[in-house]
């Protein structure tokens, strides 16, 4: 009976220490970031807002060769495409890092046109934020590829598979109906 008892004691004693670690803070870096200006046509200023935590050194990949340091840049972008930004965190408990994509666009008159941002470079589901850059469009009709379609001006959408997807955005400018059609690739 005394061995079961010290058995129990020893086993409720381990308990209570996991339940202190799990009780603990998680300390480790978590990189995150949000983009603002990216729905403007080139040449657009992006000014990149740092939402990580836990850390105490940031570095900068902007996408087009350019590299910081600075938390919170600022950058723009005169070429039109899509750029590949990466925050890379680091504090006293590890790092991690994020990839963002940005896709940009210019407004050509008459034309329907849209630059897009992904809050992911890889891996599925991906949110994709759609705006519509030309002032002049009006009943905007958007076709995803994947069987969704919205009238929205700047929808939000949210693919759940990897694959590569036509996307149609249609707009109306002065009365003459528009339409662009892009491939975008979900990894």
């Amino acid at each position: 009976m005394k061995k079961i008892s010290a058995l129990l004691l020893i086993g409720f004693a381990l308990v209570l220490q996991n339940c202190d670690k799990d009780d603990e803070p998680d300390n480790r870096p978590v990189a995150r970031f949000t983009p603002s200006g990216y729905n403007q046509p080139v040449p657009c200023t992006i000014n990149f807002i740092n939402n990580s935590s836990n850390a105490t050194s940031y570095s900068w990949s902007l996408g087009d060769g350019t590299t910081t340091t600075n938390p919170n840049p600022t950058r723009t972008y005169t070429a039109i495409g899509t750029y590949y930004v990466t925050l890379k965190v680091t504090g006293p408990n590890g790092s991690d890092s994020v990839c963002r994509s940005i896709t940009l666009d210019q407004v050509i008159p008459n034309e329907s046109t849209f630059s897009y941002y992904m809050d992911k470079c890889s891996g599925t589901p991906v949110s994709v934020q759609f705006y519509s850059l030309n002032p002049q469009s009006q009943f905007h009709a958007w076709d995803f590829g994947n069987g969704v379609t919205t009238p929205e001006a700047n929808p939000l959408m949210r693919f759940e598979t990897p694959g590569n997807y036509t996307i149609k955005y249609s707009s109306q400018i002065g009365g003459i109906r528009d339409t662009i059609i892009r491939a975008i690739q979900i990894n």
